[in-house]
């Protein structure tokens, strides 16, 4: 049985939230705790930025570390998530096939059900999909860590600005209902 989940975060303050927002799902879902160290995790994840400078590199540099990991135990299920999964998709699989899962910002509520996928059938699972708003219908309530918490008022963007790849990566601009944002920091201040 599974127990913990080591996830690494590049990136921007949207991927820290999507990394508090996964640890929060697998938890629920898997029972999975966080682990400082991907050494012992049972699920190992590289949260990703396109933005940040040699972007690619670092994740199939960490991706070739993780790599050993794996090899020595097998039932590891290694994920590729954010901004580079969503860029590269399936070609993340073509560079690096040892790679479970490949996951973008938006689909990050999936996981639980691409993780027993891939613990069923042993089959890399790729969903880089935009389905509107229905992350936050499906993601666990939200817990404050300290005197601060993230609240995503809107996600993505619809500029399209030559030198930017946010529109592509994490989608047309979607802002949360109003009552939806409300409430949430309202049960934030409560805790």
């Amino acid at each position: 049985m599974m127990k913990t989940l080591h996830i690494k975060t590049f990136g921007c303050q949207m991927n820290e939230y999507d990394s508090g927002k996964i640890g929060d799902v697998l938890n629920e879902s898997h029972q999975l705790t966080l682990s400082d160290t991907p050494d012992n995790a049972d699920v190992l994840i590289l949260n990703t930025c396109s933005i940040r400078e040699k972007a690619q590199e670092k994740v199939f540099s960490d991706l070739g570390r993780w790599r050993k990991i794996k090899q020595k135990r097998p039932e590891v299920i290694l994920a590729v998530g954010g901004c580079v999964a969503s860029q590269e998709g399936s070609a993340i699989l073509k560079r690096a096939p040892y790679v479970d899962i490949v996951f973008g910002p938006q689909t990050l509520h999936r996981l639980p059900a691409m993780v027993e996928s891939v613990k069923k059938d042993r089959q890399s699972k790729v969903d880089i999909s935009f389905p509107e708003i229905e992350k936050f219908d499906r993601l666990p309530e939200p817990r404050a860590k300290g005197p601060t918490a993230y609240v995503s008022i809107m996600e993505g963007c619809s500029k399209y600005c030559t030198y930017c790849v946010v529109p592509y990566t994490r989608g047309e601009e979607i802002s949360r209902p109003f009552d939806d944002v409300i409430a949430e920091c309202m049960m934030l201040a409560a805790q």
